[in-house]
């Protein structure tokens, strides 16, 4: 398994240029980092918590869904890395990673980013950074890129951190078919979410397409890092983290998603992932 960080800052506004220029301490702080691979002989996913120190030095903590013994199988990894990164003037970067897993095997990984969003305070904050990676995934032989977002310092994560509705669309990548959804989650910020979803699906000949739609309910845990997983009975695991939040009375509260389906479809053979959005209450 591998990971690399490259990051871009770009704009706040059009481009983040103001009255100085970027350098280490404008990545500080916890990022939430969606992986998705490009090309590779089988799809991957993954999330990430990184925290940067302002003064060239990372560590955090990585899980990506990766392919097991048979193409039917998904397997979660986890692993824990620290590294050195250094920010250029113009928000470009590069970074070293080691990662070591449970195994105790380690890897390094070349990284290289530029920060495409950056808000300006004292220094030029970095918001969201896109990342890839120099060496393609032993694992699935893709290349892999990543997005960071920045986490608010202040708060706590918590169930209360997805409260109220939030509408979200779904991707399949990987598969025999091609595969898309879209819905409404309604989260009660207590540990259950409900919802409906509405998927195109093949239909009864080669070329058909029909909309499905089923209601559901499921159980949900959030982590003290913004990362969690929702528990459905008889279904998949559903791994998700927390990519932009609010502070509201001390909690962390979820602005935006990613999720990753952690088995395979059993209709389409697609590995599922999705991206949810807070809507006003």
């Amino acid at each position: 398994m591998s990971i690399l960080v490259l990051f871009g800052l770009v704009e706040y506004g059009t481009i983040a240029h103001a009255n100085g220029v970027f350098n280490n301490e404008s990545i500080r702080g916890n990022y939430a980092v969606v992986t998705l691979n490009v090309g590779g002989q089988y799809p991957q996913a993954g999330i990430s918590v990184i925290n940067y120190d302002g003064k060239g030095k990372l560590s955090g903590t990585s899980i990506q869904n990766l392919p097991g013994a048979s193409i039917a199988e998904r397997i979660l990894t986890k692993a824990v890395f620290s590294g050195t990164y250094i920010v250029n003037p113009d928000g470009t970067g590069q970074s070293v990673i080691k990662m070591s897993l449970p195994n105790g095997t380690t890897t390094d990984h070349n990284l290289a980013f530029v920060i495409t969003k950056a808000k300006e305070d004292n220094i030029k904050q970095a918001e969201r950074i896109n990342l890839i990676q120099e060496q393609l995934d032993e694992k699935t032989g893709g290349l892999l890129k990543l997005e960071a977002t920045k986490l608010p310092d202040d708060g706590t994560f918590t169930n209360a951190s997805l409260k109220g509705q939030y509408a979200y669309t779904l991707s399949g990548y990987g598969g025999r078919v091609s595969q898309l959804g879209l819905g409404i989650m309604s989260y009660n910020g207590q540990g259950s979410f409900s919802g409906k979803a509405i998927v195109n699906l093949p239909g009864e000949t080669t070329g058909k397409r029909i909309f499905v739609t089923a209601p559901f309910v499921r159980p949900y845990n959030i982590n003290a890092d913004g990362t969690g997983i929702a528990t459905p009975p008889g279904e998949s695991d559903i791994l998700f983290i927390i990519t932009e939040a609010q502070v509201d009375n001390g909690i962390k509260v979820g602005q935006s998603a990613f999720f990753i389906v952690n088995q395979i479809n059993p209709i389409t053979g697609n590995l599922l992932t999705g991206e949810m959005t807070k809507l006003p209450n």
